[in-house]
């Protein structure tokens, strides 16, 4: 029979059923049947005739089942398993590895014992290690063993094979022992001696990320319409054209928001009615599809999340081109706002033209308080007579608007390769905070540093402090951010153009989405960064 591994009543460790990974689990008490429980002198193994493999009784972390396991599919929890776990966990088992990992925290684990051998030359290291020793004697004495590094070619030559190769497996296993440890902050507690142990505790605290319960993103800040977001004196002669704004994400209700502000009429349409109501009690009109937006007003506005919604918006039944259709030649114009690749812009204007409707390419570049202030960066390209047409629509929602020409996709480029510069900036922040948090180092004087720097930046000091104040309310989220990198490799690849440090920050980027952080700031790629 294979010989018992020493495990006792809770403690943690890995273990395996068919068709399942090694999982987080615990050796508990077994279950009694008619008062009886079914254990040996431990009170750990299933009694079973001789011929029988040993089993131990596990509870699951996580699933929080029960189960008998074969003791050979069973190892005890180290550092080692949590280094080999794969990127990709379902729910129920990384919150298992979680409980693991915050069950590991309170253990402080018993060292390890081998049999004593003694030397002349003095040359001694303590080795916490077990050897195969009986039960009843391992219980009865707590001595510090201990086993020579070195012996004389005469003491080599008395010990038989058996012993020898005893010794080597214990070094073996000590080394391993030691290199798993390397992660784990070890601190000794010196007044053990006095509480009546003979033997060295040592406390191994596995360093442990905060959980995503303790990093809930704040809720989103409201739209307040009661107060205008840019100065009084900021006088804006709004335009007699009627505006459609199709689209209220974060970014939408605080453009229409200013739109109404500066005295314009605009009119409103949204895929979720209910975000309509707090802007059409402000003086917006609603209109139930992109389509009857067309139809009732001279200039439309299209902010939403991506290429997709906006093709979608355009081209599907009730959209914008429908709309086109039912209205005279020339009469309409309608601008993309929308953060998109160049040739999708390109497609949607030669199909808006073929309507007969004007195009203009106007990204919007900045955050969710720069909208809020009416300081956007606008940058246009398209019809020149229907970018005249809406300057004073502009200028109610940003100081910073640039006219590339005709050129449709130049200023998806532009904005393109500055959210780049942003996005790599940001996660070359996020690293360094990570290293300096690894380290033990206080994040706040860092940033105290950074910011008597040169090097430091609007984006540095505020990123950076969102990760000091573990504050990760979006501002310009992490997926924006993550799919205007993607954009950027793409644009890269058609011109041959390696983007190295862009493609090592996109990665950050994706694999802090993957851990569930798209909607939060894109200061949160500190939180993937220490992962």
């Amino acid at each position: 029979m294979m010989s018992e591994k020493d495990f006792d009543i809770g403690d943690l460790v890995w273990a395996k059923m068919k068709s399942f990974p090694f999982w987080p689990a615990q050796i508990v008490n077994p279950p009694t049947v008619k008062g009886k429980v079914f254990s040996t002198t431990k009170g750990l193994q299933k009694k079973k005739p001789a011929y029988r493999k040993v089993q131990h009784y596990v509870f699951f972390f996580g699933s929080k089942n029960y189960a008998w396991i074969l003791d050979e599919n069973i190892v005890p929890h180290s550092e080692e398993m949590l280094n080999k776990l794969s990127k990709k966990k379902s729910g129920s088992y990384a919150k298992a590895v979680d409980e693991i990992v915050e069950a590991s925290l309170a253990r402080v684990p018993k060292p390890k014992l081998v049999k004593k051998d003694y030397v002349e030359n003095g040359d001694l290291d303590k080795v916490t290690e077990i050897p195969s020793v009986k039960e009843d004697e391992l219980f009865k004495k707590h001595k510090i063993r201990f086993v020579k590094t070195g012996r004389t070619t005469k003491q080599k030559n008395s010990k038989n094979t058996k012993k020898s190769s005893q010794k080597r497996n214990l070094t073996e296993e000590a080394t391993d022992k030691k290199s798993s440890l390397k992660k784990c902050l070890i601190s000794l507690h010196h007044n053990i001696l006095s509480k009546g142990l003979d033997y060295p505790v040592v406390l191994i605290r596995p360093l442990v990320l905060p959980s995503r319960a303790e990093l809930e993103v704040p809720p989103r800040p409201s739209l307040n319409l009661s107060t205008p977001s840019f100065p009084l004196n900021k006088y804006i002669k709004p335009t007699s054209n009627k505006i459609g704004f199709v689209g209220l994400g974060m970014m939408g209700q605080r453009i229409v928001k200013n739109l109404l502000y500066s005295g314009h009429d605009v009119s409103v349409w949204n895929r979720t009615p209910e975000k309509c109501k707090q802007l059409v009690d402000a003086g917006a009109k609603q209109f139930s599809t992109p389509a009857d937006i067309v139809q009732n007003c001279d200039i439309i506005f299209c902010c939403v999340s991506g290429p997709e919604a906006s093709k979608s918006i355009v081209f599907e039944n009730c959209g914008i081109l429908e709309g086109l259709e039912k209205c005279r030649f020339g009469t309409k114009g309608y601008i993309e706002m929308t953060s998109i690749d160049p040739r999708t812009s390109q497609e949607i204007a030669g199909a808006i033209s073929a309507r007969g409707g004007k195009y203009l390419e106007a990204p919007v570049t900045g955050s969710l308080s720069l909208a809020e202030e009416g300081s956007l960066l606008i940058l246009c390209a398209g019809d020149f007579e229907l970018y005249r047409s809406c300057e004073t629509c502009f200028f109610s929602i940003s100081e910073n608007v640039h006219y590339f020409g005709y050129d449709v996709g130049t200023p998806s480029k532009v904005n393109i390769i500055h959210n780049t510069l942003m996005g790599v900036a940001n996660a070359s922040l996020a690293e360094t905070m990570a290293l300096i948090d690894r380290m033990g180092l206080p994040k706040t004087c860092f940033l105290d540093a950074i910011k008597l720097d040169s090097v430091c930046s609007p984006l540095f000091s505020e990123s950076g402090q969102a990760i000091v104040d573990q504050n990760f309310s979006s501002n310009t989220s992490l997926k924006y951010i993550q799919k205007n990198l993607h954009f950027s490799l793409r644009l890269g690849n058609l011109c041959s153009q390696p983007l190295r440090l862009a493609s090592a920050a996109n990665e950050l980027y994706k694999k802090s989405k993957s851990h569930g952080y798209s909607d939060y700031d894109m200061s949160a790629a500190y939180l993937g960064a220490r992962k």
